[in-house]
């Protein structure tokens, strides 16, 4: 990669993926210091040191040394973990498959969770600053927060690169602020450079005795973007991420917590009046300034939990896991930069829903942060397949690697369940009802592919029926599309077309649409065709993330290739619709049924999609009983 690339790509990371934990700093210490814990007077250094190693074992150790390393095709995120699993290893254990698919697949929707509360909680809490100008001015926190979320996802369309160098010049001002104002900070108390030293840590666990969850609940705080930031890899690339992380995030949020611990010694009042943030500035225009740049911030770290449920929908769409969605790519350099619609809308209403019945960032941060931790447990967990599955090392290092990294997160997660309660139920249920939904479609598709077995069609019975002189035959041609490489399932739909009573026409043609993880690729070096029997033909059409897949084109440089009478434009296309019915409940519960049924009526209408005609369409509906 060119170095003015680089330096392009991890500037917009800036902006785009530690938003979120580069925010951190106005509220965790704050919130720690403000918990039911004895403290004696160097809780401040201890609070420090354990923010401080949670950022560097958690973050640097784990995700940007280990997890990044764990890429499909650049992207991650828990379903990039998934695809490697599936994609590498077909013979898994099939008892351990299942549940750590489903673990997996649970995680992945604990992500959509916090990505609907990061907005409102972030912009919210940033809004609420007027309070402090006029308690008149509370009166419109609410409104004010909903036109700035709606202009927030109204500009996703632009694409994470575009918004990434407007968000990062404005992050890079924020991170050198946080690292300038801790270090004047810690000139002035050099003490706290003492909780650099781990044992601080160790000791203000020990102290707080049981009360210590709640300390823990406060510092997980601290590091609520870590998940998001893998997420978000496939958007700017792993050395990107960790090129802004190491020389540029993490110096300067440990200066700052530094600074934050250095007030706190030096005003152990601080801590009652909510302001320890903004005490590292003088009072006057510094804290007016300090006030507008915390809310740009605080803005745009929305983006890194937004992004994040782009990439992994994504992801979820190319497994099967959800159905298909229209998927926009923003940037032809990075796979990963992604816009859905859909999506954008549907968490943006999320977002409203929780302000308006929140309404305040502090009956919000009850519901922070346990989705989070849930991921990456999970996250630790998948990862230690990947290590002895994939990587093909010792089923001892991926052991180890497993049990070091549960010892770090279980107590965080274990602490975060005080939350449960207060708010983090919302997370929570979140995630069951996005489970539900990838586990009720992945299941319904699997159970049609096995009832087009069941039904015994084959691409032979087809080549028979075309071939009977009983086949009724119209002139034209049939295409039939099917994003699956191999010829058969496209012949199965022609068969059961058949055996409806539908006509055949008397060219058929079995389109195959593949995608690659390529960006783009030459039409006219996409396109295989292969003969299977005398008018019929299987047209396999290779396309890019980055390209539209327009049905027409693909007909015009097939037929070139057929060397027959087809005219493109008189082409019929068969589109199947497959629905799922049941009398017996065995494989499907009722409202699986009804949920699977609603999903296939609800994705992108094909047509859209791939730019047919509508003149040219047939549609059909197969309804299997299961």
């Amino acid at each position: 990669m060119k170095p003015n690339k680089l330096s392009g790509l991890t500037l917009s990371a800036l902006g785009v993926v530690f938003g979120d934990i580069g925010t951190s700093p106005l509220y965790t210490f704050q919130t720690a210091l403000q918990q039911p814990i004895t403290q004696n007077s160097d809780f401040p250094l201890g609070v420090a040191s354990l923010i401080i190693w949670s950022l560097l074992a958690i973050v640097t150790c784990k995700y940007i040394f280990l997890v990044m390393k764990a890429d499909y095709h650049g992207e991650g995120g828990i379903f990039a973990l998934l695809a490697l699993l599936k994609g590498k290893n077909p013979l898994v254990n099939k008892v351990r498959l299942p549940l750590l698919t489903l673990l997996m697949l649970f995680g992945a929707a604990l992500l959509y969770g916090d990505g609907a509360i990061t907005p409102a909680i972030s912009v919210l809490s940033a809004v609420e600053g007027l309070n402090s100008i006029a308690p008149s001015l509370a009166l419109y926190v609410l409104p004010i927060t909903a036109i700035i979320l709606i202009g927030l996802f109204s500009v996703q369309r632009l694409g994470t690169g575009r918004l990434g160098k407007f968000f990062g010049s404005i992050m890079l001002l924020w991170f050198l602020f946080l690292g300038i104002s801790g270090t004047v900070q810690i000139v002035q108390t050099p003490k706290v450079l003492l909780a650099l030293n781990p044992c601080y840590a160790w000791h203000v666990m020990m102290q707080a005795g049981p009360t210590v969850v709640f300390l823990l609940a406060a510092v997980v705080l601290a590091i609520t973007g870590v998940e998001a930031l893998y997420a978000d890899m496939g958007h700017f690339g792993r050395r990107a991420i960790a090129r802004a992380w190491n020389f540029i995030v993490l110096p300067c949020l440990v200066l700052n917590y530094l600074g934050q611990a250095g007030i706190a010694l030096k005003h152990p009042e601080a801590s009652k009046t909510g302001m320890l943030f903004f005490l590292q500035v003088p009072h006057g225009i510094a804290t007016i300034a300090l006030i507008i740049l915390a809310t740009l911030a605080t803005v745009i770290a929305s983006q890194a939990l937004i992004s994040g449920v782009f990439s992994l929908t994504a992801q979820a769409r190319d497994l099967g896991c959800l159905p298909r969605f229209l998927v926009k790519h923003t940037n032809r350099f990075e796979r990963g930069q992604v816009y859905l619609p859909s999506i954008n809308w549907i968490l943006a209403a999320a977002c409203l829903l929780l302000v308006m019945t929140f309404r305040s960032s502090s009956n919000l941060a009850a519901a922070y942060g346990l989705a989070v931790i849930g991921t990456m447990l999970i996250t630790s967990t998948a990862f230690s397949f990947i290590i002895t599955k994939v990587w093909h090392r010792p089923v001892w290092m991926g052991t180890g690697v497993l049990l070091l990294l549960l010892s770090i997160e279980l107590p965080f997660f274990f602490s975060s369940l005080t939350k449960l309660i207060q708010g983090g139920f919302f997370p929570l249920s979140v995630a069951l009802c996005i489970t539900a939904i990838m586990l009720t479609w992945h299941k319904g598709k699997a159970l049609i592919h096995q009832k087009m077995h069941l039904e015994k069609y084959s691409l032979e019975i087809l080549i028979a029926n075309m071939a009977s002189e009983k086949t009724f035959r119209i002139p034209g041609t049939q295409v039939i599309i099917n994003s699956n490489s191999e010829p058969y399932y496209a012949a199965a739909h022609a068969c059961e077309w058949m055996r409806r009573g539908g006509a055949l026409r008397q060219q058929v043609i079995l389109m195959s649409l593949v995608g690659t993880p390529d960006s783009s690729l030459p039409l006219e070096k996409s396109i295989e065709v292969h003969e299977l029997a005398p008018s019929l033909w299987h047209v396999i059409s290779l396309y890019g993330y980055m390209q539209e897949v327009h049905i027409p084109n693909i007909m015009k440089l097939a037929v070139s290739q057929i060397a027959s009478s087809i005219l493109p434009e008189e082409a019929f296309y068969l589109l199947p619709r497959e629905t799922i019915i049941g009398y017996t409940g065995k494989e499907m519960a009722l409202w699986q049924r009804s949920l699977f049924g609603w999903l296939s009526r609800n994705v992108s209408y094909a047509p859209d999609y791939f730019f047919i005609p509508y003149s040219q369409i047939i549609e059909f509906t197969w309804i299997m009983k299961v």
